[in-house]
């Protein structure tokens, strides 16, 4: 098995008239592989040794099956770990036509943040260990999807992001939500929300702002609603929020309309924002402000519309 950094793959003679290419694959890196995991693996026990190694052996097989798929169709992909997303693999992102990603939601994500105006199509590598509920493609359907694509008969959906400015700074745009929260996760994370003509101050363990990505994530877990693919409301809820005596809140939950805004002031002294997940954080200290709106630009991604009904109706 291979750890993945940045190269090129040889063996294709690239087109220059594709909807494939230019192209960028970003691939996870297995548990299995990782750094001083196998030594691990075997002493923690045959059970979860087997699971993560088989994991990893599928996940190689699906890559195989992209990286021959892709030659076959003349495109010659510029290849890059998520854990590698340096300055060069950004701007290979940003110049790319077709970013595929081939991991689960996590590395979809990641790769999300540095796309511009690219489609993006996500693989599930390994769906026995897997969710990869934003990926629409597995190692059977590799071959039949990118040549849907290439031929114009699959196209992406506008999915609005979530952009976030900081200090006077524009964070890169989160597909899924972001989360508010203290940096140790059993302390109190202390805020002031401000939207439209009110104001709340909050003592609880986090607050989740998200999109409709991501409403069927994170934020539905804390009791939010899962919202239509297509749909450029934002939505934020408090997870585990304090009422002192009984006392109403009015900014527990509540929906962003298309051009509003939300704003949030830390209370905190280790307060972080987490961007998609944990492979980002961005700090947040006492008196910081943040503003949530609908980015601009939306991410077109390859979705699955039936799947996703499908989990908005459960």
């Amino acid at each position: 098995m291979e750890k993945h950094r940045v190269k090129r793959y040889s063996g294709a003679v690239t087109r220059t008239d594709s909807l494939l290419s230019p192209c960028v694959v970003v691939v996870k890196t297995p548990v299995a592989v990782r750094d001083g995991m196998a030594d691990r693996l075997v002493e923690s026990g045959r059970p979860l040794a087997l699971e993560v190694t088989g994991a990893a052996h599928e996940h190689e097989r699906t890559l195989a099956v992209l990286y021959q798929t892709l030659a076959e169709l003349g495109v010659e992909p510029f290849v890059v770990s998520v854990d590698a997303l340096d300055a060069r693999a950004r701007r290979a992102i940003g110049r790319a036509r077709l970013v595929i990603t081939a991991g689960g939601d996590g590395t979809l994500l990641s790769a999300s943040q540095w796309v511009g105006g690219a489609a993006v199509l996500g693989i599930n590598s390994a769906p026995s260990s897997s969710v990869g509920y934003l990926s629409v493609a597995r190692r059977a359907t590799i071959a039949r999807t990118l040549a849907r694509i290439d031929r114009g008969t699959l196209v992406p959906q506008a999915v609005t992001r979530l952009e976030v400015e900081i200090g006077g700074k524009i964070l890169p745009p989160a597909l899924n939500d972001v989360l508010i929260a203290h940096d140790r996760p059993a302390a109190t994370s202390r805020y002031r929300l401000f939207f439209g003509r009110k104001s709340e101050r909050h003592r609880s363990s986090g607050l989740w702002v998200s999109t409709a990505a991501g409403s069927t994530a994170g934020i539905r877990s804390a009791g939010g609603q899962p919202m239509s693919l297509g749909s450029r409301l934002l939505q934020f809820r408090a997870r585990e929020l304090y009422r002192p005596f009984n006392r109403e809140v009015a900014l527990e939950t509540g929906f962003v309309a298309d051009g509003g805004e939300l704003a949030v002031e830390s209370a905190m002294e280790a307060g972080w924002l987490f961007p998609d997940g944990s492979r980002r954080a961005v700090r947040f200290p006492f008196g910081a402000r943040a503003v949530f709106r609908a980015a601009e630009q939306p991410l077109f991604l390859f979705a699955d519309p039936a799947r996703w009904m499908s989990a908005n109706a459960s």
